[in-house]
């Protein structure tokens, strides 16, 4: 894939750093939090005759500290399709994973008016309903907003060596290793500014967030594809399952031998997937 265009577009009072691969249909990925956009690098590489748009978001591996823009999961879910609106980009393809994925669901109860420029929704293993965070994140949540101090102690062993593969090994069957394993993180291992920012969006991590958009996943008419690694307990294929019952146009793609990172397990599989789903149709 060329045509790789690095870029920076300022939203809602925080630096969104992007790149901007090929040329085509605008597939636009977000990730969850302490990853940065190079998390999707394995299946933006076999996304042949599309634009895809990878921004690093501000939670926490973003290399421009943001410590007077709101980094709350309200105002990320907010900045989702207004990040949009800044690109003026149209019919887009949105793909989530992770905590990512749960700040898309909370995104279109917003009523921003960027949300029009959404022509389908991808969802990969993500937050939903009551699981935002998912059971055992839910600890380290509590723990940052009882005593920052501690919780910033956690969120920094996380940024550790140990702490990195101790994350990844929990969210990948096949996790990466040295230069592939150390680039998914970006400036969370780096950065104690943006750190420091992870803290706040961990604060504000409850299930309020994806609970009060489940009217507004009913009314989501367009497609919805739930790319699912069948093998991940974090979020396991109940929660697509039931994805798919409140969503009004969404099929299901489980796919094997992948838990959480599934674009890490499984990058041809889930790249294949984003293909077929987000080509363009003639009539």
């Amino acid at each position: 894939m060329s045509d790789v265009e690095q870029m920076c577009v300022v939203v809602d009072g925080a630096t969104v750093r992007y790149r901007s691969i090929g040329e085509g249909p605008a597939v636009v990925f977000v990730h969850g939090v302490y990853v940065g956009g190079s998390l999707w690098q394995p299946v933006v590489e076999q996304l042949d005759g599309f634009r895809c748009i990878v921004p690093t978001w501000p939670f926490g591996a973003h290399a421009d500290p943001a410590p007077d823009a709101d980094v709350s999961a309200r105002a990320a879910a907010a900045r989702i399709p207004a990040f949009l609106e800044a690109l003026d980009l149209h019919d887009v393809t949105l793909v989530g994973n992770d905590t990512g994925g749960g700040l898309c669901l909370a995104s279109l109860a917003t009523g921003h008016p960027g949300l029009q420029r959404i022509g389908r929704l991808v969802l990969t293993n993500c937050d939903s309903y009551e699981h935002f965070p998912p059971k055992g994140f839910d600890k380290l949540v509590a723990v940052c907003r009882r005593a920052s101090l501690v919780g910033a102690g956690f969120i920094r062993f996380l940024a550790s060596g140990v702490g990195r593969r101790f994350f990844l090994k929990s969210v990948c069957a096949h996790p990466p290793r040295g230069e592939a394993a150390d680039r998914v993180f970006e400036a969370f291992a780096t950065s104690k500014a943006a750190r420091k920012d992870a803290l706040r969006t961990t604060q504000s991590l409850e299930p309020s967030v994806t609970l009060d958009a489940v009217d507004s996943l009913k009314a989501f008419t367009k497609p919805v594809l739930l790319a699912w690694g069948a093998d991940d307990k974090l979020f396991p294929l109940a929660h697509a399952e039931r994805l798919q019952t409140d969503f009004p146009n969404a099929t299901l793609h489980p796919i094997t031998d992948a838990k959480a990172f599934v674009m890490l397990d499984q990058p041809a599989a889930l790249a294949a997937a984003i293909a077929d789903f987000a080509a363009p149709t003639t009539a």
